[in-house]
């Protein structure tokens, strides 16, 4: 029987995680793969565990950035990913945790970066904290529009964002998926829609076939 998934894109900081959780539901399938390390799930699912977490400063830094923009959109960070957990635990299906370790991402990230680039990132963040609904939400069609042109320019200004926290990780969710797909016949797998066609594009070159509901696609359900 041929193996069935579908890939999910998000976005952190939108209130999509009862339209998440309900496609799960419909679904119904045997695993649902999350765009989660163990200590980040555990985080989200235990609040208490997320202040043993001991982050560096940048991984903080940007976590803080995502709540303040996901507050705009009346939710917390990370709603979405609870939201696949909790419907993957009540109908019964397996739960995979298939990014990289968050933390050493990110450490890796910050000891590539010049001190030049830092500053830039602290300047960048900085101004996102004024980022209206209406502008993340212009981000979010820009890229989607055209993710190729959008991941050119990203690799053009940031070439170490688009290494380390995107292609690497491609790369390894890719593997996880692979891994899945030899015992699991029908997947969901959630993450952030920056990841869906870089992973697609992986996966495909197997001749895996690939159901794709975009961001876009659950803001306008």
């Amino acid at each position: 029987m041929a193996v069935e998934l579908t890939i999910v894109g998000v976005g952190h900081v939108f209130n999509i995680a009862e339209k998440v959780r309900k496609i799960i539901e419909d679904k119904r399938p045997d695993a649902v793969a999350v765009e989660l390390d163990y200590l980040r799930a555990r985080a989200l699912l235990e609040k208490e565990e997320r202040k043993k977490i001991k982050n560096n400063f940048l991984y903080y830094m940007l976590g803080r950035l995502q709540e303040r923009i996901s507050s705009k959109f009346g939710v917390e960070s990370g709603d979405e990913m609870l939201a696949a957990m909790e419907a993957a635990a009540a109908t019964g299906a397996k739960i995979y945790f298939i990014d990289m370790n968050a933390n050493k991402v990110i450490r890796k990230l910050w000891k590539s970066l010049s001190f030049k680039r830092k500053i830039q990132i602290f300047a960048s963040a900085f101004l996102s904290i004024f980022l209206s609904k209406e502008d993340v939400e212009k981000e979010v069609q820009h890229f989607e529009s055209n993710p190729d042109l959008y991941m050119d320019g990203m690799e053009k200004n940031f070439p170490e964002f688009k290494k380390i926290l995107i292609d690497e990780r491609n790369e390894h969710m890719a593997h996880h998926l692979r891994n899945i797909m030899g015992f699991e016949e029908k997947i969901v797998a959630v993450m952030g829609e920056g990841h869906v066609n870089g992973i697609k594009k992986i996966l495909e070159k197997d001749g895996i076939k690939i159901e794709i509901i975009h961001l876009s696609d659950l803001l306008n359900l």
